[in-house]
């Protein structure tokens, strides 16, 4: 019998030492279980199968005893190579295994039987997918010992290979190359391979090489192996799909804000709009179009929020619904507050949500403290907002409701970008294209942000959008100096309102302060009073605290608006 030994070449050295490193966690064995002694014998068939047959001597420390086959193991840096074992069965002293247990564990199967004492065990099963193609040609490979949790201290092992023209033979703890004890192939291509001693957990691997006269066919099978960085994989076909997807969604986005979340019409230039009405009676406030204060901030901005409430708040005192009284402080340094005093009911020349605003603040009572309304209109300004929206619906101004329209863009950018995000999740745990995922995800994010600009004003609501930018030029850059000095108080405070919701209440509360042309004391303007030795001229900050403290109670419900 001719020895035949061979050193592989780097490639078939690694796909040998390198899969079998982890097999899986070894089963418990009892303390003094002992092999003396172990046989094996495996024969490949015609189709590819390796049929085998172990013979082991057990010195039984228990009642039961396991050992492991590996169903999956490393090959290289990305693939995993599998195998498929069947047909197992065992036998303890030439009778069929007691409560023989083969179940499967990560990676492979966990054999258990029932021994006590001197036990010759005899396992057999089949082995498929070991015949692989390399560039070094076909070969047959199987760590034919494996798998056991106590030491052998010696294995023999013949393995009958079809047309074998080459042998290596690893073994030791896994990732191991120690090459085994004597390994030998005769002229009949029966490999003949022996090892003194296999450590607990280590393991007998052979690699044979087929002549080109076998018929065998490779029937090897690989996984890929799931890593973070395979799973969002940056390389043309990736990168390119993604970028493709997200451009879709984009421009998908862009397409539907294009036509159907845009004006209908263009807004005007925003010439000064001096909201000045001559009569006889002098100069009177009116307002372009007539449009109150929180119709500007939901016309502005298409939301329906706290600035829109306080501004009309400030409306309805102005035109002698309600009174705001500063009350004096406990201190030099103390909190400031304010009652407001309900004058009427309002009958049907308010608007829907002005009147419901004013039952909101006063449902307790016709005179309340701002301190005190916070948790009072919790549960009310909902019906604020939603007869606020109805009524630029109603105008004419918007052909839907604002927040619906956002509510639905929103969901709709939700929706995908979870959709994205389970895809993302099944693309990294399957495929290399979780980016595809990710980028279905930012299409969401982009869908969600149009949604937050796509209400659209309606051609008459663009024309008053664009005469309320010029009310905010004439807040913002004229003054009431050029009435006559007995209407400018009442002007002023007809202005203030509709400066609070475009950020200009300090300006004009200090239009109504110039008016002031004493140094006494003042009972108050109608509309606001102070405190003892209150001063006209001190409106400008008692406006601007009161803006700022009637803002911040309804703060409080924010996750209203």
């Amino acid at each position: 019998m001719s020895l035949k030994r061979r050193l592989l070449p780097a490639a078939l050295l690694a796909s040998l030492t390198v899969p079998f490193v982890a097999l899986g966690t070894l089963p418990a064995q009892a303390a003094d279980d002992q092999v003396t002694g172990y046989v094996a014998e495996a024969t490949l068939t015609g189709d590819g199968v390796l049929k085998v047959k172990e013979t082991v001597d057990l010195t039984a420390g228990g009642d039961t005893f396991r050992r492991t086959l590996t169903t999956r193991v490393r090959s290289d840096a990305e693939q995993d190579r599998t195998y498929d074992v069947t047909n197992i069965s065992a036998t303890v002293n030439g009778q069929p295994a007691e409560n023989f247990g083969n179940s499967e564990v990560e990676n492979g199967r966990e054999l258990s039987l029932k021994v006590s004492g001197q036990s010759k065990i005899v396992y057999s099963y089949d082995v498929d997918n070991v015949v692989a193609d390399s560039v070094d040609g076909r070969a047959v490979s199987w760590p034919i010992v494996q798998g056991y949790g106590v030491s052998i201290p010696k294995a023999s092992v013949t393995v009958n290979v079809p047309f074998a023209t080459w042998l290596t033979c690893f073994a030791g703890r896994p990732g191991s190359t120690m090459p085994c004890t004597t390994s030998q192939l005769g002229e009949s291509a029966a490999v003949q391979i022996e090892q003194n001693g296999v450590p607990a957990g280590g393991r007998l691997t052979f690699l044979t090489g087929l002549s080109g006269q076998a018929t065998v066919q490779p029937n090897a099978e690989f996984k890929t192996r799931w890593s973070l960085g395979r799973a969002f994989t940056m390389d043309s076909a990736t990168l390119g799909l993604s970028v493709l997807l997200l451009g879709i969604g984009v421009l998908g986005a862009a397409a539907l804000w294009f036509f159907r979340g845009r004006d209908a019409g263009k807004t005007g230039t925003g010439a000064p709009e001096r909201p000045v009405l001559d009569g006889p009676g002098g100069p009177q406030f009116a307002a372009p179009d007539g449009i109150r204060p929180g119709q500007v901030g939901t016309v502005v901005d298409e939301t329906a929020d706290v600035v829109d409430i306080t501004a009309t708040l400030l409306d309805l005192a102005v035109r002698n619904y309600l009174t705001i009284e500063e009350l004096p402080r406990e201190t030099h340094f103390g909190k400031l507050d304010w009652q407001l005093h309900r004058l009427n009911a309002g009958g049907p020349e308010l608007l829907p949500y002005e009147k419901a605003l004013l039952d909101a603040v006063f449902a307790e009572g016709e005179t309340v403290q701002v301190s005190t309304l916070g948790q009072a209109l919790r549960p009310r300004l909902g019906m604020v907002r939603e007869q606020l929206y109805a009524d630029v619906v109603t105008q004419g101004w918007f052909a839907n409701r604002p927040d619906a329209v956002r509510n639905r863009w929103t969901t709709a950018g939700l929706v995908l970008f979870g959709a994205g995000v389970l895809l993302t999740i099944v693309l990294a745990i399957a495929t290399k294209y979780g980016l595809v995922g990710f980028a279905v995800m930012l299409t969401g994010v982009a869908l969600t942000l149009s949604g937050q600009v796509a209400p659209a004003r309606t051609a008459r609501g663009a024309a008053v959008l664009g005469r309320v930018a010029g009310l905010q030029r004439y807040l913002t850059d004229e003054s009431s100096t050029d009435l006559p000095h007995s209407h400018r108080l009442e002007f002023a405070s007809r202005c203030l309102p509709y400066a609070a919701v475009l950020g200009l209440t300090e300006k004009w509360a200090l239009e109504i302060a110039a008016t002031d042309d004493d140094d006494d004391p003042d009972a108050g303007i109608g509309w606001y009073s102070g405190p003892e030795n209150w001063h006209l001229s001190d409106i400008g900050e008692s406006l601007s605290n009161f803006v700022t403290a009637f803002g911040g109670s309804l703060s409080t419900a924010r996750r209203l608006f």
